[in-house]
């Protein structure tokens, strides 16, 4: 969802960082939120055993850091997905603005039950779906959110690799790309680098289910 315009001047202090550059370390005292301008970050804790298990990826108009406010520590690492601009807003800052602005403070209500909804539905393809079913969900809910963001095309732009897809999904990076090539095969989608379009928007949504 995004955020409401009259955030104003403050949208305009904005920062950039580097494909794979880290913004935030897990387990920091945090200080600020990030809202996304252009590009994507991902979110991912670390395990006991130094492996990496993603939990979120954010596209522009998202706030990332809004699991902190309970905890006033940082739950996870936030990385760069691609070269991405951001703004940065101090805790106070914005929750000034959800005083004094009733569309503001919706708007973060909105973003913090899509974060409940996006994990619970995560929960739910770990416990129950099989694979295509997983990859199914993962690229219909992408198109959900960059049709809310006012991108109806069925072309979309992947700013994750397929291992953090798999990663994210519990599942393997062959796994994942033998999916895909089911999909294709029955003309549900076709695949090029980075890119997948869909070609029958109802199977995906069927497969899902």
């Amino acid at each position: 969802m995004l955020l409401n315009n009259t955030l104003g001047t403050v949208l305009d202090r904005k920062k950039s960082y580097l494909k794979d550059q880290i913004l935030v370390t897990q387990n920091t005292k945090f200080t600020k939120f990030y809202i996304i301008h252009s590009g994507a970050l991902k979110t991912y804790i670390t395990t006991q055993d130094d492996n990496e298990q993603i939990n979120g990826f954010y596209l522009p108009g998202d706030i990332v850091g809004l699991d902190s406010i309970s905890t006033q520590i940082y739950n996870n690492n936030i990385k760069a997905l691609t070269d991405t601009l951001v703004c940065e807003l101090k805790y106070e800052e914005l929750m000034s603005l959800i005083e004094i602005n009733k569309k503001v403070r919706d708007t973060i209500f909105s973003l913090l039950s899509n974060d409940i909804y996006n994990y619970q539905k995560l929960v739910l393809c770990y416990s129950q779906k099989k694979a295509d079913e997983r990859l199914a969900v993962f690229i219909y809910s992408l198109y959900q959110r960059y049709e809310k963001r006012g991108h109806s095309s069925l072309n979309i732009k992947l700013a994750m690799s397929r291992s953090d897809i798999a990663n994210y999904l519990g599942l393997t990076i062959e796994t994942v790309s033998r999916s895909l090539t089911k999909f294709q095969e029955k003309n549900i989608l076709s695949v090029k680098g980075k890119y997948i379009f869909i070609k029958d928007l109802n199977a995906l949504i069927d497969l899902g289910n």
